[in-house]
């Protein structure tokens, strides 16, 4: 009887010591999913995937500890689509959506971070948001099909998982979980609806020899005011797209046709106000610029010319600049942050309001909202990439005043 308790006493010692010891080292591990698509899709897929985990124990930022995070991820998975096809929703499109193996297969690329929501002697839950790129071996609109789902064979992908971890022995543990994904190509190139994955996995970590370096804190301006140039540019396929036929808009492929990519590009001013060393608000401005500008005009009555030239609901209509006014919200990672907002634009863009009777679209201002994340190379100088979403995404610079 004393022999079993003090095995009990050993194995609970034993359990809560590799949870601390695994929270000093980083650790390298692997997993298989299997998962379904969501919206227009039926299906399941599978995937295989490997990761590389960077223990934040001796990281002294204190966006690490405000947040709880125990590690920062980099997964590198492979995605098996063959055996998605395309449900009625985008069949009545193109019914080799309906083919299985029309989607073929996913790479993807994505860093993120395990955010430590439980801890019970070293059995833990962790939260796991990440972010990253997707290479498609298609792009669904070379495959002679229209595409309804992602104009480019290069997307951006952002996911949210659930993780239960279970010490397996001193150096390993087994992971269980689920979650979701987002994967598009930032509108870059239309239609880009995109596709939204639900997957299970189960997988397992082994820490490694080597102990972590001290990560030193990075100090970024408390609040600052700051200017952010991108550039990029549309890869429109919209041309024809919708034609009126009793109340509805259905596809119409005479007039469709890949058109000439547009330049576009936007300026922001803002100013940011920063409620702890993680959480910051801002209110600015943008200033965007297109090369391109509707040809209609401000409104017309003519059903097929609007088909004819209809290059989706962003293509300004009075002038090459329009410029917006935005609020939204920063996430200070280190020398990672993460922004999102949400603006209204005051000059005219191109969009369609069907009007019962009347075969008539209209044209108005519209609200708009981006996502950007940015890299601070100095506290002051940052390189970044930004998302207009609906109109198109970018590369550039992000200088704090």
């Amino acid at each position: 009887m004393k022999l079993t308790c003090k095995l009990k006493l050993i194995l609970l010692l034993l359990t809560v010591t590799s949870s601390v010891y695994a929270q000093n080292r980083n650790t390298i591990g692997a997993n298989f999913m299997y998962g379904a698509t969501m919206f227009g899709t039926q299906g399941a897929y599978k995937g295989i995937g490997i990761n590389y985990n960077i223990s934040t124990a001796k990281n002294e930022s204190e966006w690490t500890r405000l947040l709880n995070v125990e590690s920062i991820s980099i997964d590198a998975t492979l995605y098996n689509m063959n055996g998605v096809s395309g449900s009625d929703a985008l069949t009545v499109y193109n019914p080799k959506f309906r083919d299985q193996g029309y989607f073929g297969n996913h790479i993807a690329l994505s860093a993120g971070m395990d955010i430590r929501l439980i801890n019970i002697n070293g059995v833990k839950v962790l939260l796991a948001p990440a972010f990253g790129v997707l290479y498609s071996d298609k792009d669904y609109v070379t495959t002679g099909g229209v595409n309804q789902v992602m104009g480019g064979r290069l997307n951006a992908i952002s996911s949210a998982k659930l993780k239960l971890v279970l010490p397996v022995t001193y150096n390993t543990h087994l992971i269980i979980g689920a979650g979701i994904a987002h994967c598009s190509n930032s509108n870059t190139s239309h239609p880009n609806i995109g596709l939204n994955k639900v997957e299970s996995f189960i997988g397992i970590t082994q820490g490694l020899s080597s102990g972590n370096m001290r990560v030193p804190k990075f100090k970024l301006g408390r609040n600052p005011i700051s200017v952010e140039l991108i550039a990029g540019y549309t890869g429109q396929i919209t041309t024809g797209f919708y034609q009126l036929k009793g109340v509805n808009l259905q596809l119409d492929k005479t007039f469709r046709n890949s058109t000439t990519p547009i330049v576009k590009a936007g300026l922001t001013a803002s100013y940011t106000h920063y409620i702890n060393n993680v959480l910051g608000l801002t209110l600015g401005t943008d200033i965007v610029y297109s090369s391109k500008t509707s040809p209609l005009g401000s409104a017309t009555s003519d059903t097929a010319a609007f088909m004819q030239t209809f290059q989706g609901d962003y293509t300004p209509v009075y002038s090459n600049f329009n410029v917006g006014l935005n609020t939204g919200v920063d996430m200070r990672l280190g020398r990672m942050v993460f922004s999102g907002s949400y603006g209204y634009y005051l000059g005219g863009y191109e969009h369609y309001i069907y009007k019962a009777g009347g075969n008539r679209f209209e044209y108005g201002r519209m609200f708009y909202s981006t996502l950007s994340a940015k890299y601070f190379i100095t506290p002051k100088v940052a390189l970044g990439v930004k998302s207009y979403l609906n109109n198109f995404g970018g590369i550039g610079v992000h200088v704090s005043l």
